[in-house]
């Protein structure tokens, strides 16, 4: 996966599977419908957007990862926009797409390898909690799922990550 561009970040600690990173700011078209809370036509609109459904009809070249939030009214998808598109991203065309503005933080990531499932990431949640919590940190945000490997990567290939933004208490 290392052809595909990816928000540029700084990592503040490292300890095993765990980062404390700070991003910086970066753009992303978000998929929120209500009438999907699974996402799961998600991807493909946003493959669409990429692939010229947008008011340009640019092509825009593919980023890792892709970031899925779960609030507590449903799940969001986004792409990350890559950093040629900043000062203009093309408008989307699909009226569960919007363009958002990631803002800078700091972020507590936790890695995994593997095939996601809801067993793994609530016990992934539930580590990067824990680690949090020894920190001295306060959660600022909800979990987020970012996934950095296409559909046909092998399971133990897969690179996944939960992030979450933080700060000092």
């Amino acid at each position: 996966m290392g052809n595909y561009e990816t928000p540029d970040y700084e990592v503040l600690e490292k300890e095993d599977s765990f980062e404390l990173r700070k991003y910086g700011q970066f753009y992303i078209v978000e998929y929120d419908n209500r009438a999907d809370p699974d996402v799961d036509r998600g991807f493909r609109t946003l493959f669409k957007y990429i692939s010229s459904e947008n008011k340009d009809n640019e092509k825009i070249s593919m980023t890792i990862p892709v970031i899925q939030e779960e609030t507590n009214e449903n799940r969001k998808m986004a792409f990350v926009v890559p950093e040629k598109y900043w000062g203009q991203v093309p408008e989307p065309t699909d009226p569960n797409l919007s363009i958002k503005k990631f803002n800078e933080g700091v972020f507590a990531v936790i890695q995994f390898s593997g095939k996601r499932s809801s067993t793994k990431e609530t016990s992934m949640k539930e580590k990067l909690d824990k680690w949090i919590a020894d920190k001295g940190l306060d959660k600022q945000s909800a979990f987020m799922v970012a996934s950095y490997s296409g559909p046909f990567t092998l399971p133990p290939f897969k690179k996944n990550e939960i992030w979450v933004r933080v700060k000092n208490v």
